[in-house]
């Protein structure tokens, strides 16, 4: 049920999203069901959808359900920074001019 949920929903954005009318009905019914995409641009809420769609698929083929939530919870804790212009300030400066190497992966 829950995997049909997600591919109805899924098939429903792509759809949507393929056409300018419906890409403009996504962006334009986003903040009833996101109402935080208001603190980001145009293009963040763009790439907000894009994200939005590319999880929604990995529910569907993947089976991985963790996506979506992980990608919700990003681009909400984005929103939430730049609603604080105190806190977008200190996280948008410039780092101190110390370079301190390449960074090796774990």
């Amino acid at each position: 049920m829950r995997e049909e949920t997600a591919d109805v929903t899924t098939r429903l954005f792509t759809a949507l999203i393929g056409s300018d009318e419906g890409a403009r009905a996504v962006l334009l019914a986003l903040p009833a069901v996101f109402p935080w995409v208001r603190h980001l641009s145009a293009e963040e809420v763009r790439e907000f959808v894009v994200d939005l769609v590319e999880a929604t698929r990995d529910v569907v083929e993947l089976d991985v359900h963790a996506n979506l939530h992980r990608v919700t919870a990003e681009w909400r804790a984005t929103a939430r920074i730049l609603a604080d212009p105190e806190l977008t300030a200190e996280l948008t400066r410039p780092l101190p001019g110390d370079d301190h190497g390449e960074v090796v992966a774990p």
